[in-house]
């Protein structure tokens, strides 16, 4: 049963939310204005609406927008398993096929997270965690070639006993020298830490064990790695929107700052000091005409996780 403070802080979460992001209506991203949060109505097929980790692309091949994402309602991990969605115009968006969510069920405990959609040589690939604590977490690929059948492949699996380490966001991104993922691993007592591996040439060439440090320099004193997402930005570098956290000191919840950090080859980055979302838990974007469309998710009163746009000049 919750808790009188709890049923009120959900009530107000829904009328503050309408009133922080303004509806977007029939407008085009290219419509939509700099620096303001719009809001965006993802369907979930828990039917809340509450979701984290979006991620997202341009799919050329279809003219589309396709997002990946896990439900989230009122921070029940139970429903965290990936999903898709589609859209025209990145503003408005549909399940590609009615029922078709989620994409994977739960382990047999704990639960699945972070999931990363890319396409490569014409295939689809949803690269999730899925996190079977205080035991191992698996980095599992999913793949298809229609969006509509997927195959299901483990990557890696992560012992998590005794170490502290935990993976978090795996982020996969392709070039001409192959594919790489890019992770955090966490770990509060060592520290949280970035890191990448590859390039190879498939995800199942990808040596997890073997990853090195992604160092970058700047990252305020008192925040941690914690989700990160990595694409082209549209004249030869790379952008990495890195979600840092000042967590609480029992490790429970904390502060959330976006920051957008860049690299021209994928190995030195640079970030840019001062954030550019405040409360951003996960974002994923791309860049089009010198602008970089951020799609975040955030919490509001009463722990509802909604889902939003925001345009920001390179």
């Amino acid at each position: 049963m919750f808790g009188i403070k709890t049923r009120i802080m959900r009530l107000l979460a829904g009328p503050v939310y309408r009133r922080q992001y303004a509806p977007t209506g029939k407008k085009t991203l290219a419509d939509l204005r700099l620096y303001r949060k719009f809001r965006l109505d993802i369907p979930t097929y828990d039917g809340c609406g509450q979701l984290v980790h979006p991620d997202i692309f341009f799919d050329r091949s279809i003219g589309k927008y396709v997002l990946s994402f896990t439900p989230y309602p009122f921070n029940d991990d139970s429903h965290e398993n990936p999903c898709i969605a589609v859209s025209d115009d990145g503003i408005h968006f549909r399940e590609e096929r009615e029922g078709l969510n989620p994409l994977a069920r739960p382990p047999e405990k704990d639960h699945n997270d972070d999931p990363d959609i890319s396409l490569h040589d014409g295939v689809y690939s949803l690269v999730y965690l899925e996190t079977v604590r205080p035991d191992y977490q698996n980095i599992v690929a999913l793949r298809s070639t229609d969006r509509l059948n997927w195959e299901r492949k483990v990557l890696y699996r992560q012992n998590l006993a005794g170490s502290g380490d935990i993976i978090l966001s795996p982020a996969v991104i392709w070039t001409g020298e192959g594919c790489r993922c890019f992770f955090v691993m966490g770990n509060y007592g060592k520290g949280h830490r970035i890191l990448v591996a590859g390039p190879a040439a498939g995800l199942e060439a990808l040596d997890f064990a073997g990853a090195v440090p992604v160092n970058i320099a700047g990252i305020p004193k008192g925040l941690m790695p914690w989700h990160l997402d990595v694409f082209p930005d549209g004249e030869g570098g790379f952008v990495m929107l890195l979600c840092l956290v000042a967590h609480h000191k029992d490790g429970k919840g904390g502060r959330y700052f976006l920051h957008i950090v860049r690299s021209r080859n994928l190995t030195d980055w640079k970030l840019d000091p001062a954030p550019v979302l405040n409360n951003c838990y996960r974002s994923s974007g791309f860049v089009k005409d010198c602008i970089l469309y951020i799609y975040f998710s955030s919490n509001f009163w009463g722990d509802e996780w909604k889902t939003g746009l925001y345009k920001v000049k390179l």
